[in-house]
């Protein structure tokens, strides 16, 4: 299964193919492509009816144009669906387990 990066909204990802998911005014997932102009490509811009399509035609760019990942701009966190891969941790997440460390270690210095 493939793991994405998630990126901002707004950040910009210089050596990826992003893929933006959102709501439409309908409520229907939707998605859009695109990566920055480098070297000889030009940047570019595709809007799909469905996300998988779009992960489809990014990954498509991705090894087209040379681009070294395919990064993942969400509207909103619940829009991600588990058949599409997996969204890598956002950077100074904590997993579960750190968390847990985290808690369990404040509290027993707490207990000192």
């Amino acid at each position: 299964m493939t793991t994405y990066r998630t990126l901002a909204i707004g950040e910009d990802a210089a050596d990826a193919v992003t893929v933006g998911i959102e709501r439409d005014a309908e409520g229907k997932i939707v998605a859009a492509v695109w990566w920055p102009s480098r070297g000889d490509v030009d940047a570019d811009e595709v809007a799909y009816p469905s996300a998988a399509e779009a992960l489809a035609a990014a990954e498509a760019a991705k090894t087209l144009h040379g681009f070294s990942e395919v990064a993942i701009m969400l509207q909103s966190d619940e829009l991600w669906q588990a058949q599409w891969g997996e969204l890598a941790p956002k950077p100074n997440q904590l997993t579960d387990e750190e968390s847990f460390e985290l808690a369990r270690a404040t509290e027993a210095s707490r207990d000192a």
